[in-house]
């Protein structure tokens, strides 16, 4: 194993540790162990039809999965969140925080209300319909943000490195230094100025990294000598000196 994979190797693991060592980390594993299992704990005691003490642990294992299972899904779009913005960006990753805590929020409080006894089959079904509808006529954005995602989770570039980027769907070759990834669009500062790139052609063209264009010298400012004034004596005078 050459040094550089070593490198990498030892530079994973630390991130790796570092990760595991997060409260965030900690908390949405737990919590979302505990979330997991109190349904388990449900069904085992026969749900609502449960009678004495059985019935108030089964009341309890309602509201350990609704707690818990809050708790998981916040801890998890922190933690996800944080490492999208390593690389996406701040924008980026709370967008991704928000998706993904709106998203969990609906799991938790459709298993609640399944645990509850109330049917919610139609629901889903409408919901699933209504969502089919939603999808095909937003396809084209649906499909830049998960072409975000991607790009977020896979960092073929991250924000302040210079790429370039060929595409015959985007319009040709764009080098510059990228600036923002967020789920819909990645923006890229080229020299004819900032420029906004669909998520889904990033995703689908041949990207590579750019040398950073040299600095700016700003040129020296001339100095010119300053010109000393000598005092002129009119011809006459100095003959009337003499003179004397």
């Amino acid at each position: 194993m050459s040094n550089h994979n070593r490198l990498d190797a030892h530079t994973a693991l630390a991130e790796a540790r570092e990760t595991v060592r997060r409260v965030d980390f900690r908390r949405a594993i737990g919590c979302g162990v505990v979330a997991l299992a109190a349904p388990g704990v449900y069904y085992e005691l026969g749900g609502l039809a449960a009678h004495g003490g059985q019935r108030i642990v089964v009341f309890v294992s309602i509201g350990a999965c609704f707690v818990f299972g809050l708790v998981a899904v916040r801890s998890t779009a922190n933690e996800v969140a944080r490492l999208v913005g390593l690389s996406g960006g701040v924008s980026a990753a709370n967008v991704l925080r928000w998706v993904i805590t709106l998203a969990g929020y609906i799991v938790v409080a459709a298993e609640v209300i399944t645990l509850f006894g109330v049917p919610i089959d139609r629901l889903l079904l409408s919901g699933a319909i209504t969502g089919v509808v939603v999808g095909i006529a937003a396809q084209q954005s649906l499909g830049n943000a998960f072409a975000g995602l991607v790009l977020l989770f896979s960092r073929p570039f991250v924000v302040g490195e210079h790429v370039t980027v060929r595409s015959g769907a985007l319009g040709g070759q764009y080098d510059g230094e990228v600036t923002a990834i967020t789920l819909m669009y990645t923006r890229l500062l080229t020299e004819d100025g900032p420029i906004t790139l669909p998520n889904s052609g990033v995703l689908n063209s041949a990207t590579g990294p750019r040398a950073a264009p040299p600095p700016e010298v700003e040129p020296e400012p001339v100095v010119r000598p300053r010109l000393r004034l000598v005092p002129t004596v009119p011809l006459g005078a100095h003959r009337r000196r003499r003179a004397g």
